[in-house]
């Protein structure tokens, strides 16, 4: 009897390591009691060598954890450890087919002192928070400015390769919606221009500033091999775009407790 309830349990925690190391989504217990949605504030740079000045681009958005806690939890965490700082717009799809998703793509490449492009990736996948891949809490769509999680080349399969690099909209468009997660959406903007030391424009919208659309409308873009690997980036802005930084008021709740569910 004994024998026959020892080979019971090892056939349990067995079971259980296996079910649990191809990774889950969060349970309801581990995410935590959120009521008011955290904020980020994405701040972009670059210059258009047209005299007028570096732009600098605020970009608030609304952080909808109980839509993607996960999604939201990693990004958390991952802009307070400033991995994102430095790193550049990838890919721009600003002129696409009617229908089509237009976006630009950051979060996982940099460039180093020669202006050769590297390979910021995290080696770990998230699991995706989205009704294609059986999330069913996440109803967030494709609208102007839509801030997703990218399914990139992770260690994950199918849906689950993201973990960090992320895209926003810049327009409506129902091509992605229930197949990638949508876990922010704009709240305001902010479009300025420096040049020699002097801040001016701080132009403020409630929306993508249009300023700031228009030049993503009108980027030239070019394909660039990544540095020691054989791997070539399509549709990179020949203007270098660069995350200046990622900062995320948590409005007073404490985000390090939050869990990350890992593919």
């Amino acid at each position: 009897m004994k024998k026959l309830l020892l080979l019971a349990m090892t056939f349990v925690m067995m079971f259980s390591f296996t079910a649990c190391s191809g990774g889950s989504f969060l349970s309801e217990k581990d995410i935590l009691d959120v009521t008011t949605n955290p904020e980020a504030t994405i701040t972009f740079e670059y210059d258009l060598e047209d005299g007028e000045g570096v732009r600098q681009v605020e970009l608030v958005f609304e952080l909808y954890y109980n839509k993607a806690p996960s999604t939201v939890a990693n990004f958390i965490k991952l802009s307070k450890e400033e991995y994102y700082n430095g790193k550049i717009v990838d890919y721009a799809n600003v002129r696409g087919e009617a229908g089509e998703v237009s976006y630009f793509s950051a979060g996982r490449y940099y460039l180093d002192e020669e202006d050769g492009i590297i390979d910021g990736k995290k080696n770990y996948s998230i699991k995706g928070e989205f009704i294609a891949n059986q999330w069913d809490a996440n109803d967030l769509t494709h609208e102007l400015g839509s801030l997703v999680m990218d399914r990139d080349f992770g260690p994950g399969e199918a849906f689950d390769t993201a973990s960090t690099r992320f895209y926003i909209t810049l327009n409506e468009s129902v091509q992605r919606n229930r197949n990638y997660c949508v876990f922010g959406k704009i709240k305001s903007s902010k479009y300025s221009l420096v040049k020699d030391g002097q801040t001016t424009g701080g132009v403020s919208s409630q929306s993508i500033s249009s300023a700031f659309i228009n030049d993503m409308l009108n980027l030239d873009t070019t394909s660039k091999a990544l540095k020691d690997e054989s791997m070539t980036l399509a549709q990179i802005p020949s203007k270098t775009i660069t995350i200046k930084s990622v900062v995320v008021d948590e409005k007073g709740v404490d985000y390090s407790k939050a869990k990350v569910a890992k593919a």
